[in-house]
């Protein structure tokens, strides 16, 4: 997990990622990070909306209680949280 991290130096704001399809890949749970809604097959980022700190994705399918560091590279899509919680998607389109 640690080299997507180690080989980028630039992070991309959260909605730059609205239109994208991706697949879940993994992600290091914790209390800052709900996955509970989200699909484990392809779906399409359709909306971002951020509320002071929180980031909701998708109306809900992903909800971060910090806003996460995001980093692309080779076709993934890691959201590195500051609690150190991260999740991982594969971008598809």
């Amino acid at each position: 997990m640690a080299t997507v991290k180690s080989r980028q130096e630039e992070y991309t704001e959260m909605e730059m990622l609205v239109g994208l399809t991706v697949r879940y890949q993994k992600h290091k749970p914790g209390a800052n990070l709900n996955v509970e809604r989200l699909p484990r097959d392809v779906f399409r980022i359709e909306s971002v909306h951020r509320f002071g700190k929180r980031v909701v994705i998708n109306d809900g399918i992903i909800v971060m209680e910090d806003v996460p560091a995001v980093i692309m590279r080779g076709g993934r899509a890691a959201f590195l949280l500051p609690t150190g919680e991260e999740l991982y998607f594969f971008v598809v389109e």
